[in-house]
Formats: C-alpha cells, structure tokens, sequence
C-alpha cells in the first residue's frame, strides 16, 4: 500500500498543476521525476533492507542448539513430504533388508570399540548389524563410533533406506541434539572443496537462513559452519558412487580428516564401486575411519508378491500380475529383475491404474515374462523405457502431452550428463545447454546494447554540460564519464561467461558495484560543481541517490529468516527473481534520475527523459545480471522453449513431474528418480 502511495501521488499533484497551470517547465518535472521515481525507490530499497535484517538478527541471536531444533523441523517436514511423494508407504514400506558386509573393507570391530572409547562415546559390546524396515536408526545407535557405510546393488534401495533412517533419526533425536542432514555427495568435487565447506554449502542452498551469522562470539562466518563445527550436524551422505572414480579415494579421506572423534556419519555407495575406492588393486588402500559396514540385500520374493497384489487395488488388476507372480523367488529374468525396490516401483507405476485409470488402458505386466526376455538387463531396460510413458498417459488436464515430456526428459538427462556432470538439476545451471553460437550472439547484442546506451548517455551529459556554459573538454570529460559508467553496467552478455553460476542471496559489493559508485561520484562532482540549476530537483535526487545508493552498494539482504523452511527450485528462483528486480529497479531508477534530470535540465524534457531511461535500464540490468541468475534464466529459457527443447513453464512441468515421481528433490535442486533412469534418458536415440 505504501509503495502504491508513493507511485501515484507525485503524478497526482502533477495532474492538478497541469490543470491549474496548463503546462510544466523543466524544473517542475525534474522535481517531479525525482520524487515519483526516488522516494518509491528509497521505500522499496529499505524495507527489503530492514525486513530481512530485522528477522537475520533475530535468528542470528539464537543459541546454536535452538537454531539445530529449527533446523530439524524443516528437514522433518522435507522428507515427510518427499515420502509422500515418493509413495513410500503406499500401500506399506518395502521391507528392505540388510546382513553385515565384507569385514574386509571396514576397521575391526575392537578398533571401533577404541576409537569409541576415545570420543564422546562410551563402546557398547559387539552388536548384529542385521536388520530390516525401520531397524537401521537402532543399527546405527549399536555402532560404537556412530559411523556407518551402507552398500547395494544398484536400485536395491539405498537412498529409500536413507530417507526412511533421516526421518526415524528426528524422531529419536533429543533438543539440542545433532540433526541428519542427507546430501547427494555427487556434487561434490572432493580435488576443490573440502567437506565441510561442501556441506555448509549444501545447507544455505538447502536452508538458506542458515546464511545468516551466528550468534554474537561464534567465530565462524555463517550458521551452517558454526553448526558443523559444532557437530550439530549429522551428515548422511547418498551415493559416494556418482562422484569420479579417480576421486573416490581422496574423498574418503578428506572425510577421515574432516570429522571429529565421536562425530557420526552415515555413507552409501554401490558395492563394487566402493570395494574399487578403499582396496583398489595395484593402488594405495584407505579405510573410512570408525564405520562399520552393512551390505543391502535383494526384496524377498514374497514380500514383492504381496507388494504388487497389495497396490493392484482389485481382483481384476490383481489378476493381470499372476503370470509374474508365478516366477517370483525363481531364476527368471523378470524375477531378478524385480528383486529391487527401483524396478518393482517402476513396474507399479506402468502396469497397476491410478485413480482415474482403468486397467484395459494399461500395458500388461504378462510382457515381463512372454515371451521370455534373453537376461535381466533385457527386463530392466523394458522396464525404464516404458516408464515415462506410462506416468504421461493419464493426463486429467492434458497439460502435457507423452511424446513431448519424454522429449524435454531426454533434453535435461542429457544436460545433467553432458553439460554438468551431475545429477542436480539446478535451473540456474540451464544456460550451460545454450548453443555455443547462440551464447556468443547473446554476448555481442549484450556489449552492443551496453555501448549505445553508453554512448546516448554520454552525448546527453556532454551536450547539457556545453549548452550550461563549460568548455567543450568538461563536456567531453563528463561524457566520457558517463559512457563508461552505463557501459560498465553492462556485463559482457546477459547470458555470457560474466552472468551469476548460482542464485542470488543479496547484493555485494563487485566489480560493478565499485564502477557504478565512482559513476555516481563523478555525476555527484559535475552536480555539486553547478551544473544543475533545479536546485529543488538536485537536493531530492542527490539525497535519494546517497541513501539508497548506500544501500544498494551494501547489500539488499533477500535470505528468508525462518529457519523451519526448507527451500525448494521454485522458492530459489523467486528469492533471486526478488533481487534481480530490486536491484534493477534501486539502480536503474537512481541512475536514471540523475542522468536523466540533469541532461534534461540542457537538452529539453524529451531529451532528459530517453537518456535517463537508456542509462538506467543499462545499468540496472547490468547490475542484476551480474550477481542474479534469473536473467540469464530467463533469456536461456526463452531460446530453449522457442527451438522447443524445453517447455516454457519448466519449473510447473518439473513440480509435475516431481509428483509423478519421475523427479526426486533434494533441497533447492531435482534428481532424476535413479540415476540410472537418467543414464537411460541421456543415451535414448
């Protein structure tokens, strides 16, 4: 209400001089642009200021234990969310079970014992580490260091398992105490980063209040790394596997450096890939400190059979499955296949309805078996490939067609693998898909643009400084001044090399921030030196631009202060859709005025005003192109829906797909279901 208040009244009262007077002189409307333009701008840059500011402080005045209970809400709430998406207790939990791994590949359990004994833990007699269901958080606790490394096969579970042991953990965690964070450790590049810092990144990206600092005498820059360092945090860390071979062993070792005597760990990784990281043949041999090990074994036949006949949901669609119920429990390739909880879970999704869906319509599951596929890769693969699909052919709004959201599925796939090397999609990483071609052609109409704005601006200010009475070289000084800040506001594209690699938390001080500051103090200088004549005109822009420039340069503070709330892709963009339009409008309307006042104050009203648009839109867009993702966004997802290679509301069609349960979330970023979905996607013809 306010802003709207400050919006229309300045244009109000220039509506009545109109009518009173029937016209404006140049003074009038410097002065009227300057308050309808300055004090809406001043209002917005302070309440986006102080908003944050006043909630940041609040959350940065919370001891440390009580930031970790707020921080367990919102990773609880997380992942009952994704369980329901996920269908995992639907129609019940896959009962997953596990046996002790290889001893080999572990510390004995009397080094544990010691290790134990010389952290905050006090050794428990040797414990069974078999279980199954819901038993791995009362494994966990047995382990006499807390450590704890979780083999599979692929799709055996792993990840399921870990959701379900993140969530029993909270459930048994007392105040204060450490809080299970699960982070897909496949963006992590242990050769750059340490973990530590991978993690405290993981969790402002996840939790982005945790950017705030901590309480008063807690030395470490922001609350994410005060809570690891304080072991608050328990790290669970899913699919050691997706990182490069060549870094496997390095990463368990900068985790053996990392944590703490006593301090808890959970890890998950593919057998065979983790046996080639810890004992590699001919290599150097590393063991992760303190952790026992526990190796996931396949579904039993029996609790599949019940499993699928369960979610037919009626004798007729019950009826369907008989033929691969028969051979469950044998050495079919339909039923290895189905001996993991992946491949029973995309068999539900293709052959039992959903709501709304009649059996007929489905494919029969009877393809599984007849005629007999030659191996079980034959039956995985079937499985993969029928799977968009039939999530795509019950459409109730027919927003999105099969045949076009298994296209734009391949496209992503194919960014993650090709583009990223990643399983995160994040959407601010999309503009790497750009064409070479179009991303060089988006750099130059960037400089071009930055040049002719620069040189409008600077042609203005020079023939105003002329026309006031200075020498044609002040006039050419001033310009020139002028130029290269408007061009300056420019980055080298919107879309090029120079925009942000990730989503704005606020606005720092940068290379573009100093140019603009020293911008402004020139024009400040030629202003105080007497060439603005308005002088009504130049105290309110002049003032304007000292405060809420102030603020701009120091940063518009946009990081939500709640920190029960977890962050999702679509609450990301709209944090960093909020600043980019803060700073173009905080910084374009101040730069704006000033050139525009005061080049219209010597080329006339129309003049002043198409230059103090050019110069501002230049460099406001300049200024959030730089340090927001959401512009390059936007151009990059206006070239990829017009040559159709993505849809144009991406971010509905990946909640879509997400609720289908193509897409998993992790935090600020979507997975592919498995990553070997995505590895089907990605190698499609």
């Amino acid at each position: 209400m306010v802003l709207w208040v400050l919006l229309v009244l300045p244009w109000v009262f220039a509506l009545i001089l109109v009518l009173r007077h029937h016209h404006l002189d140049v003074a009038a409307v410097t002065v009227l642009v300057a308050v309808g333009f300055g004090l809406p701008t001043l209002w917005i840059t302070w309440a986006a200021y102080r908003g944050p500011r006043r909630s940041g402080a609040a959350e940065s005045s919370l001891p440390l234990a009580q930031v970790a209970d707020r921080l367990a809400v919102a990773v609880g709430r997380q992942w009952e969310d994704e369980a329901r998406v996920r269908r995992l207790n639907d129609p019940w939990p896959l009962p997953v079970s596990w046996t002790a791994a290889d001893p080999s590949l572990t510390d004995a359990w009397d080094s544990l014992v010691r290790q134990a004994a010389s952290g905050d833990r006090s050794p428990p007699p040797a414990a069974e580490l078999a279980g199954t269901g819901g038993e791995l958080a009362g494994v966990l606790a047995r382990v006499p260091t807390g450590r704890l490394v979780v083999l599979g096969e692929p799709g055996a579970g792993k990840t399921m398992l870990m959701v379900r042991l993140v969530r029993d953990l909270l459930t048994r965690r007392d105040p204060g105490g450490p809080v299970p964070f699960l982070a897909p450790v496949a963006s992590w590049n242990p050769s750059r980063q340490g973990l530590h810092n991978w993690l405290a990144t993981r969790l402002v990206i996840d939790h982005p209040a945790l950017a705030a600092p901590p309480a008063a005498g807690v030395p470490e820059p922001t609350q994410a790394d005060a809570l690891l360092a304080s072991g608050l945090i328990l790290p669970v860390l899913d699919g050691l596997d997706e990182i490069p071979e060549q870094v496997r062993g390095q990463a368990i070792s900068q985790i053996n450096e990392a944590l703490r005597p006593g301090q808890p760990l959970v890890v998950t990784c593919r057998t065979q890939q983790y046996r080639d990281a810890v004992r590699p043949q001919g290599g150097r041999e590393v063991t992760l400190r303190g952790a026992a090990a526990i190796q996931v074994g396949p579904l039993d036949a029996g609790a599949v059979r019940d499993y699928l006949s369960d979610d037919a949901a009626g004798p007729a669609a019950r009826a369907r499955w008989e033929p691969v119920l028969a051979v469950l429990g044998t050495e079919a390739p339909a039923a290895q296949a189905l001996s993991t909880p992946l491949m029973v879970g995309l068999a539900r999704a293709i052959y039992n309805p959903r709501p709304g869906e009649l059996a007929g319509t489905l494919r029969d599951p009877a393809e599984l078996c007849d005629p007999v596929p030659p191996d079980r890769r034959a039956v995985e693969s079937l499985l993969f490939d029928a799977f968009i699909p039939a999530v795509y052919q019950h459409d109730p709004g027919g927003r999105w067609k099969p045949q076009d959201a298994e296209k734009w599925l391949v496209f992503l796939a194919r960014h993650l693998e090709r583009k990223i090397a990643s399983p995160d999609l994040a959407w601010w990483q999309l503009r790497r898909s750009m064409p070479r071609a179009a991303a060089e052609a988006m750099d130059v109409v960037g400089v071009a643009a930055g040049v002719a704005a620069g040189v409008t601006a600077g042609l203005g200010m020079a023939a105003f400084v002329v026309v006031a009475g200075a020498r044609v070289l002040a006039g050419v000084v001033v310009g020139l001044i002028v130029a290269g800040g408007v061009m300056a506001g420019f980055p080298a594209g919107l879309v090029g090399r120079s925009s942000a690699e990730a989503p704005a938390r606020g606005v720092r001080i940068s290379a573009v921030g100093g140019v603009l500051a020293i911008w402004l103090g020139g024009v400040l200088a030629v202003v105080v030196g007497g060439v603005l004549v308005v002088w009504l005109g130049f105290v309110l822009t002049v003032g304007g631009v000292l405060v809420a420039g102030g603020l701009v340069l120091t940063g518009l503070a946009v990081v939500p202060g709640d920190l029960a709330e977890a962050a999702s892709p679509r609450a990301v963009l709209a944090h960093d859709r909020r600043a980019a339009l803060l700073l173009t409008l905080a910084a374009g309307a101040l730069v704006g005025v000033v050139v525009g006042g005061i080049a219209g104050n010597g080329a006339g009203i129309g003049a002043g005003i198409a230059v103090g648009v050019v110069a501002g839109a230049g460099v406001g867009l300049g200024v959030s192109a730089r340090q927001t993702a959401w512009p390059s966004y936007l151009l990059t997802m206006g070239w990829l829906a017009s040559s159709h290679q993505l849809p144009r509301s991406l971010m509905s069609f990946l909640a879509d797909a997400h609720q289908r349960g193509v897409l998993r979330q992790a935090g600020a970023v979507y997975q592919f279901r498995h990553i070997d979905l995505q590895h089907r996607l990605a190698t499609r013809q």
